[in-house]
């Protein structure tokens, strides 16, 4: 049997990694998740919207880039640690379109939407928007 003594942390944090055809708006982002408005739980997704909004770290207008610069390579400093090589796909695949990608993570240590939608990983997409939270550490 092996006991840890060193610090031990019971947060969670998702890296995430959106990317949409325009900018992004809690309409579309409703209508990605499957939630109407008038939802009991749209207030839930609300608050999900405004954290995902709040800890946006990068984001990249493709249309607006040199076409020869590697994509992971615009993401600068500790995300190239984050990027898998599915997201680098994502990525590139995002820059070939002229599409907009945003990079960002969300934390367990802030607010209990946040906290909840880290604790899993996730992957959704439709014709607007594709969203990756499969990054997760637990």
């Amino acid at each position: 049997m092996k006991i840890r003594t060193g610090f031990v942390s019971n947060s969670s944090s998702t890296s995430f990694l959106i990317i949409a055809k325009e900018d992004l708006n809690q309409a579309d982002f409703f209508e990605l998740m499957g939630i109407e408005p008038d939802s009991p739980i749209a207030n839930l997704f609300e608050q999900f919207y405004q954290a995902v909004i709040q800890s946006i770290d990068t984001a990249i207008d493709f249309k607006t880039v040199d076409k020869q610069v590697p994509a992971e390579s615009l993401f600068e400093g500790e995300w190239t640690d984050y990027l898998s090589s599915h997201m680098i796909t994502k990525i590139q695949d995002a820059k070939n379109h002229g599409l907009k990608a945003y990079l960002g993570k969300l934390s367990s240590d802030e607010n209990l939407v946040e906290c909840f939608f880290c604790t899993d990983s996730f992957e959704v997409e439709n014709e607007k928007i594709y969203f990756n939270g499969l990054e997760c550490v637990w």
